[in-house]
């Protein structure tokens, strides 16, 4: 027997190999251009997650009653304002305090106005601001 030391197996044949057909593979999807979204179309309108914060406005007795949006906030300290949206708290609270709002401004403040309705659910009382000076107050 001889010891012949054994070499490590070359690379294979390529003649030896069966030709396999190359496969038809489809092409790469197009790369969006710069600025394009890529994709555009497969999406709807961005949802609204935040409700949108807008004043309430009420016209009564010859003013402009205005609930801001953190005085509707502040609403939601009030009793029965669970579930339910900040603008429809302003609507509700305007529907039972507009008549005593108005009431507290007349003979004070000349009509036509914009009265802001500054809310204090603590106290329980709304103080009517023109401009920068409060012009009455108002328990509820």
């Amino acid at each position: 027997m001889t010891d012949e030391p054994k070499s490590p197996p070359g690379p294979p044949d390529i003649a030896a190999q069966p030709a396999v057909p190359p496969q038809e593979a489809e092409p790469p999807p197009p790369l969006p251009r710069p600025g394009q979204e890529q994709r555009k179309g497969l999406r709807g309108p961005r949802p609204e997650l935040v409700e949108a914060r807008e004043p309430v406005y009420r016209e009564a007795g010859g003013y402009r009653l205005r609930l801001d949006t953190a005085d509707l906030a502040r609403l939601r300290e009030l009793p029965g304002s669970k579930g339910k949206t900040d603008s429809e708290l302003g609507e509700q609270f305007f529907d039972g305090q507009a008549a005593r709002l108005v009431a507290g401004l007349q003979g004070d403040v000349p009509s036509p106005a914009e009265v802001r309705v500054v809310v204090d659910p603590y106290s329980r009382q709304a103080f009517l601001a023109v401009g920068r000076t409060i012009r009455g107050i108002v328990s509820f």
